[in-house]
């Protein structure tokens, strides 16, 4: 049996690691970190979740040695301006990666690639973007994960060199939804929903800071779902910001999410039955939306918004690219359009079409209760949630 795990010891074996010491002040990390150590360990894990629980966490303190170090001696890396980002951040499963990578064609946009999310550090080089060593490590924990449940395919796309979501970074501040999607951790999840994870835009930023410092620069353009939980921090950080929140009948999303969920959990070890995966899909995205939907009586907060419905996006992704640029004053060139066009003859989520099967009934999601749940969400966006218009 592999030894329990321990803030101690998940600390001291980073800083063997990296040959560091210094974790810098405490920006709000340090709370999660403690709470997903403890619920890791709370599962009586196996073997094998345990190894996996102890690679993501030391990975993550070594990244946060890594940081304070190049803070220390490069003091212009987080004095950098980041501009204001196009941000998707819509719930999962409602088009949102499809929107992304459209977004992401544009010529002016900059995305942070999967593989910089997972192993931030170095800080990227724009000289060797497309042939880091990065991209080879995480194609090859993809694989692994693939090669437990080969389903994930049939779900979404697994080539670490597209755009990444900003859930992968937030791990860096251990306030992240992967970790529950990955590891299980019903403690840690229970605790995500509840706290404001206080620092989490102080640490999302400088990880944009670490990527553009050498590498490509551009508009930012980013994704994840999880930014519903504290669009007014997401706001504070990012004033200027542009969000864009797609539109499903959350019963189907949550479906979705927890097949893809179950996935995971096949993938990493874990064996969570599927009514337990479903309910938390459930408590953590009702939470998540009704949190978004309060923040949205600020004017300040809703006119940074636009809505679409996922059966729009779907229907018409042209049309509706062309809707967010109109909302934010942006320049939709003829260059983006004519990238949109290849993709959309070329992408290869279009074989996945049809071959995701799920329902609320096979994770003991009750409808009727979600919709009684999200009622305020029902009355306002009802009307983007029927056929395509």
């Amino acid at each position: 049996m592999s030894e329990p795990l321990t803030v101690a010891g998940m600390e001291a074996a980073a800083r063997a690691t990296t040959g560091l010491s210094d974790f810098g002040p405490d920006t709000g990390w340090r709370e999660g970190f403690e709470r997903l150590v403890a619920a890791v360990e709370a599962m009586g894990p196996n073997d094998q979740l345990r190894h996996l629980a102890t690679q993501n966490i030391v990975g993550q303190l070594a990244t946060r040695l890594r940081f304070v170090e190049d803070d220390r001696n490069h003091p212009e890396i987080a004095q950098q301006d980041v501009g204001d980002p196009l941000i998707v951040i819509g719930l999962p499963r409602t088009g949102t990666t499809i929107t992304y990578d459209l977004l992401c064609l544009d010529p002016e946009a900059r995305a942070p690639r999967e593989w910089e999310w997972y192993i931030p550090w170095p800080p990227t080089d724009a000289a060797t973007f497309n042939s880091d060593p990065r991209i080879a490590q995480v194609t090859a924990m993809y694989d692994n994960w693939l090669k437990h449940a080969p389903q994930l395919l049939d779900i979404q796309r697994f080539d670490c060199t597209q755009p990444g979501e900003c859930n992968h970074g937030m791990q860096y501040h251990f306030a992240s939804t992967n970790f529950p999607a990955e590891l299980g951790v019903p403690d840690y999840a229970d605790w995500l929903r509840v706290s404001d994870a206080p620092g989490q835009y102080i640490s999302h930023k400088r990880l944009l800071q670490n990527f553009q410092w050498k590498g490509p620069r551009g508009r930012w353009t980013l994704k994840s779902p999880q930014h519903l939980f504290d669009l007014p921090a997401l706001l504070k950080a990012y004033p200027g910001a542009m969000l864009v929140w797609t539109h499903r009948d959350p019963t189907l999303t949550f479906s979705s999410l927890s097949s893809f969920i179950a996935g995971f959990l096949a993938a990493f070890g874990g064996d969570k039955d599927k009514a337990a995966i479903g309910r938390d899909v459930v408590e953590t995205w009702i939470v998540a939306m009704n949190r978004a939907l309060a923040a949205r009586a600020d004017p300040a907060i809703d006119e940074r918004i636009i809505d679409l419905a996922h059966k729009d996006v779907v229907a018409d992704p042209k049309g509706a690219i062309t809707r967010i640029y109109d909302k934010f004053g942006l320049t939709f060139s003829e260059e983006h359009a004519r990238l949109i066009d290849h993709f959309l003859t070329d992408n290869p989520a279009a074989k996945r079409i049809g071959k995701h099967k799920h329902s609320p009934e096979q994770y003991g999601i009750d409808v009727a209760k979600v919709r009684e749940r999200m009622a305020d969400y029902y009355d306002r966006f009802g009307n983007l949630l029927g056929r395509p218009r």
